[in-house]
């Protein structure tokens, strides 16, 4: 639950990388559930892995039996997190204030000029990630978080900050810094996100966000994700820059589908100026999901396919700046500016 009091939702896990990872002492094994039950069947590196009412079970080779892995989701966190009152839907707050759900969001980060200007209510982002060499676990960063906001310390490495240096529109624009990720971390971090959107299967999400990554930067590897913060591992739909290359979308979580641009059509990713990445989705657990994606008002990618891991995922985050950085040897750095998501089609 979102906490009024200080507005950070700080994940008890998480993984930012790969499918579903075995975790955990192994389980007394169980006869087969109903097939008619089962959420997603998924293979990996020979094993295949059922997905049951929140749990995650190994299919025995000799046997045929279960073996559970794993907690994927609470099956009851919708009721234990949502309210809805006259057709509305309501986020639960941990004071038991109910807060409504988003499906529009916007932000030019004027008007701003540090990150608690940023996180709170009154803005609408909830919370930011600072995952790096000097921050590598969840309660690393949490505790450089609570130290930021409270105006009690300064950045180790990486950096969320409004900044003047470089903007597409007014005076301010948000700066994201990240440091290489050191031996055993999966990537680096340094993202601003807000807990408070509501995407659902069949809805149309609309997103749009200017960019620029300054020339001689290393390329972060994500610039954008919508995810569900309610299943292990927070899947789902972000914009990838491909090889450093070429912007796509990838369904993150199980079979992690990319979307990418036709091959030998491919339009680079420019560094040194400002890019507007504009994305239209259609949610769907198959594969009759929309993916559209323009850069410069070029599109890039018209396709379908999956867009939601399960027909019940709710997309309650949205993630931009350096949500992932795994190049070597250079520090990233990515400024963005007049971001906006809504069911609707967005302006120019």
């Amino acid at each position: 639950m979102i906490s009024k009091r200080t507005i950070i939702v700080a994940a008890a896990a998480l993984a930012f990388m790969a499918g579903w990872s075995v975790i955990g002492k192994r389980a007394a094994s169980i006869e087969p559930l109903p097939e008619s039950e089962v959420e997603q069947t998924v293979t990996e590196k020979g094993a295949t892995y059922k997905l049951h009412k929140g749990r995650l079970y190994r299919v025995q080779t000799q046997s045929g039996r279960w073996e559970l892995v794993q907690e994927v989701y609470d099956p009851d966190f919708y009721a234990k997190n949502y309210v809805e009152k006259n057709g509305a839907v309501f986020r639960k707050a941990g004071d038991g204030e109910l807060l409504p759900v988003k499906r529009s969001f916007a932000d030019d980060f004027e008007g701003t000029q540090r990150l608690a200007d940023l996180i709170g209510l009154k803005r609408g982002w909830t919370t930011c990630e600072l995952q790096s060499p000097k921050t590598p676990s969840v309660n690393d960063y949490v505790k450089l978080r609570n130290r930021l906001l409270k105006g009690e310390g300064d950045f180790l490495d990486n950096r969320i900050e409004p900044s003047g240096e470089v903007v597409h529109g007014g005076k301010t624009a948000l700066k994201t810094v990240s440091v290489s990720p050191s031996a055993g971390m999966v990537t680096a971090k340094a993202s601003l996100s807000t807990e408070l959107v509501h995407f659902v299967k069949g809805d149309h999400v609309w997103m749009s966000l200017w960019c620029q990554v300054p020339t001689g930067s290393g390329m972060p590897f994500t610039v954008l994700d919508l995810e569900t913060t309610w299943l292990h591992q927070h899947p789902g739909m972000r914009i990838v820059i491909s090889g450093g290359k070429h912007a796509c979308f990838q369904l993150k979580g199980f079979d992690q589908p990319y979307y990418r641009q036709p091959k030998g059509q491919e339009v680079i990713f420019p560094t040194g100026r400002w890019v507007r990445l504009r994305a239209h989705l259609v949610l769907s657990e198959k594969e009759d999901g929309v993916i559209e994606l323009w850069q410069d008002g070029q599109k890039v990618i018209d396709t379908h396919g999956k867009t939601l891991v399960l027909s019940h995922a709710i997309y309650n985050s949205i993630e931009i700046g350096i949500s992932a950085y795994n190049e070597q040897g250079k520090t990233a750095t990515l400024y963005v500016d007049d971001f906006c998501i809504s069911d609707q089609p967005i302006k120019d």
